[in-house]
């Protein structure tokens, strides 16, 4: 806390200010998240997000969001393998268990758990539902936006 005063008041005249800027992963999640069906093939998946010029899905089955299926997944589980991506299924080759946080997370914090953890992509969860997502992009044009101090 920072007091700030003007000459001649009194000390109960002080104002009481809190200058550190409490910045969320809200303020930059991508919103709302895409969600497929995870027995959707590999190509039509891929179609949607070169479409919707998007990183990551959220894979439900049965309307319960259990994976997240990013580029890194296509780069590092399905072509580095040589599987035909029209033949396979985004549920066989996504991440789980995806990583949630709350919308009011603050984004030094979300770095913390994406660094410690080694993951690009936290998913917004409120109410227990996926709101959104929160990317390293989307840190990046935080930090961009508001400097973190450490």
């Amino acid at each position: 806390m920072v007091f700030l005063s003007q000459p001649n008041l009194s000390r109960s005249n002080y104002v009481s200010l809190d200058v550190r800027q409490l910045v969320t992963v809200r303020e930059f999640m991508s919103a709302p998240p895409v969600i497929l069906d995870s027995q959707m093939s590999v190509a039509d998946a891929c179609k949607l997000m070169g479409a919707k010029r998007i990183g990551s899905v959220l894979l439900s089955n049965r309307d319960v969001v259990q994976a997240i299926f990013t580029e890194r997944d296509l780069i590092s589980r399905v072509l580095s393998q040589g599987v035909e991506i029209s033949s396979v299924t985004v549920g066989t080759h996504a991440s789980s268990p995806i990583i949630t946080v709350p919308p009011e997370t603050d984004v030094k914090e979300a770095a913390r758990i994406m660094t410690e953890l080694r993951v690009e992509h936290l998913v917004v969860i409120q109410d227990d539902k996926p709101i959104g997502i929160f990317t390293a992009s989307d840190l990046a044009k935080a930090v961009g936006k508001f400097p973190l101090e450490l």
